[in-house]
């Protein structure tokens, strides 16, 4: 099990996350989701130790988790120019048996003889996955990770989460796109108010929509309707 405590974590008087206190189970997929600016970066953030404050607490099993436990993909990538997909590849070990470079780079449709910094957003993003796949890690956590990806390497990403939850990983994922989240997500949580709101099972998933955009579709509707 994994769990979560953040009292409250902000800056000045300003709280981005506080009152959550949450458990995750262990190997499945939990979504986050939330309007733009309700928190769910940094969560991950905390959650992966890029952000510290001695009042929050992240355990696995009820041990403190550790930066080498975690893959991290976020939504700003950044790679160091003239280097190959390759190159970049080659700095981190191969702790995956099954691993295999050539074969994954084929089905990504990527070229890693190529330079890093001539390959598109979406093409970063899968260069970055393949680095992480290749460590092992026991928990993942993907900040938006389709954006920028077409709709074939969606579906191969879909199937990568789907295997790593049977073999035993957790996946922590956000998007804004919903439809993807309802396809792979054992359970979704929504931040709202620096809070998070609601989870919900997969037999509520239908709801999610519906109080995630109901009352701004609404309103938005209302202003648009004045204006177009």
């Amino acid at each position: 099990m994994i769990t979560a405590k953040i009292p409250r974590f902000g800056y000045n008087d300003t709280a981005i996350l506080q009152n959550i206190a949450i458990s995750f189970e262990c190997g499945k997929t939990h979504g986050v989701v939330g309007l733009n600016g309700a928190g769910k970066t940094t969560f991950f953030n905390l959650l992966a130790g890029y952000l510290k404050d001695s009042n929050c607490e992240f355990l696995l099993n009820d041990k403190a988790i550790l930066h080498q436990q975690m893959a991290f993909i976020d939504t700003d990538l950044f790679f160091y120019p003239k280097l190959t997909g390759a190159e970049f590849l080659s700095v981190f070990p191969k702790s995956s048996e099954g691993y295999n470079e050539e074969k994954l780079a084929l089905l990504f449709k990527l070229p890693l003889n190529a330079f890093v910094e001539e390959y598109s957003t979406g093409m970063k993003k899968k260069l970055l996955l393949l680095s992480q796949i290749k460590q092992d890690k026991e928990i993942f956590i993907l900040d938006e990770p389709f954006n920028g990806l077409d709709l074939e390497t969606n579906k191969i990403l879909e199937v990568i989460i789907s295997i790593l939850n049977e073999r035993g990983k957790t996946v922590f994922i956000s998007s804004h796109i919903l439809e993807p989240l309802l396809n792979i997500c054992f359970k979704i949580h929504y931040l709202k108010n620096a809070e998070i709101f609601k989870s919900y099972h997969q037999n509520e998933f239908g709801l999610i929509e519906q109080e995630l955009f109901g009352q701004y579709s609404q309103s938005v509707k209302e202003e648009l309707s004045k204006i177009i």
